[in-house]
């Protein structure tokens, strides 16, 4: 790595420079490497969904593939035979913008935030035997805190109890899946909600 001399010990100047000089050439247009170029190729459509794809994630070991969709269900697709495993119902009412695996459960468990401000999770061994059908199975949790889209999740790695959202609301919630739901009922008396960070 070159090292970068300070005269001035302004660290921001520094590094907003190198990252503009570094996205564009002399004349304004992003550059790329050619190899990278050669390898973005499309391998395969996937087709299942009804609407815009909004969301896609993969597991852990790369070996299946997560989607969200308009049409507001969730597929599964295997990465080795580039096949729908599962198409899940999941019941939510608008567009699915998020999904993601939830970690240490063997791929289980996957949840999905969606338009209606809702976070679900569903449990993936209650689709067995079911072939890729499109299949409704109630959430294992289902999380109603947000008062707008739902529009990012995270998980972390090692903790398979634990997912964050992130809301057009303006909040980020911590949905614990021991305690099924932590918000008050909308419109009851008590709406201080102890999962927003």
């Amino acid at each position: 790595m070159d090292s970068v001399p300070f005269h001035d010990s302004n660290i921001a100047s520094i590094i907003e420079n190198r990252s503009i000089s570094s996205r564009h050439d002399t004349n304004g247009n992003p550059q790329m490497h050619s190899s990278l170029v050669r390898r973005l190729l499309l391998e395969r459509e996937l087709e299942g969904h009804q609407g815009c794809v909004n969301t896609i994630a993969w597991n852990s070991k790369g070996s299946l593939l997560i989607s969200g969709s308009d049409d507001t269900r969730i597929n599964i697709w295997g990465y080795s035979n580039r096949k729908l495993v599962h198409c899940i119902d999941t019941g939510h009412s608008a567009n699915i913008f998020c999904t993601k695996f939830v970690p240490e459960t063997s791929d289980e468990l996957v949840a999905s935030g969606a338009a209606d401000a809702e976070v679900r999770v569903f449990n993936r061994s209650r689709l067995s035997g079911r072939g890729t059908e499109e299949t409704a199975i109630t959430p294992s949790a289902h999380f109603q805190c947000h008062t707008r889209r739902v529009k990012k999740l995270a998980v972390e790695v090692g903790n398979p109890n634990v997912v964050w959202s992130a809301s057009e609301d303006g909040t980020l919630r911590q949905h614990d899946f021991r305690e099924g739901c932590s918000c008050p009922p909308v419109g009851s008396s008590h709406q201080e909600c102890r999962n927003v960070l």
